[in-house]
Parts: structure tokens; C-alpha cells; sequence
């Protein structure tokens, strides 16, 4: 009954958003509106939109109360690679542990915290 269906990251420079969701980790664009004030992109699960707004966001990583957004990787070695390849600056040089697996947490330009996720398997 009680689901999410979507996901809105809000970012102060809509272009340089697109660059880092699409050209760096590779989403894609499913559709825009408002005037390219909001850019819907495709993927497996609820839809996550980025929508244009007039501040960047300043969140205190890690420990203050935020709203996370996590992409799983089955190699996180590889996949960090790739995207410091990018420019990704990721906010820690190694592997962090936790409960789940492990992660690499970074920042969107917008300021926005993303981690990098890899489960444990069994």
C-alpha cells in the first residue's frame, strides 16, 4: 500500500546535474519539463527526477540527519575506478565498512551525498 515512486534530487545547476547523472554515471534522460527545469531519468525501480532549485544543498556527511541515495555496484574496486577515472572525488581513498557490505560515499555538484554500494554475498 505505502511505496515510494519517486525520488527528487534537487540541484542549483541543472546542466552540470545532467553531466554528472548522465556522462558520469551513466543515467539516462527518459524526460524533461518545465523547460529543462526538470530532467526525468530512466531506470529500474521508483522514478528519480533532478529538478532545479536555487540553492546547492550543504548537508553534514557523515552523522547528520539526511536522506541518503545509494547506487549498487556487485565490484565496488572497479566501479570507483571508473568513476574517479570521471573526476568523481569520492570522500574517502578506500572502502568504508557497514552492517550490509561495503561503500564509497561522494558528492553530486550540488552537494547532494551519494554512496557507492556494494552488498555482501553469501
Amino acid at each position: 500500500m505505502t511505496s515510494f515512486v519517486v525520488i527528487g534530487i534537487y540541484v542549483d545547476d541543472i546542466d552540470k546535474a545532467k553531466e554528472f547523472y548522465c556522462d558520469t554515471l551513466g543515467f539516462e534522460i527518459e524526460n524533461t519539463y518545465d523547460d529543462g527545469c526538470i530532467i526525468q531519468l530512466k531506470g529500474e525501480g521508483p522514478i528519480v527526477i533532478l529538478e532545479k532549485v536555487d540553492k546547492p544543498a550543504n548537508p553534514v556527511y557523515p552523522g547528520g540527519s539526511q536522506v541518503v541515495l545509494c547506487v549498487s555496484t556487485d565490484n565496488l574496486e572497479k566501479k570507483s575506478e571508473e568513476l574517479k577515472a570521471k573526476g568523481v572525488n569520492f570522500l574517502s581513498d578506500e572502502p568504508q565498512p557497514f552492517a550490509a557490505g561495503r561503500f564509497m560515499a561522494m558528492k553530486d555538484p550540488a552537494g547532494n551525498t551519494l554512496e557507492l554500494l556494494e552488498f555482501k554475498r553469501d
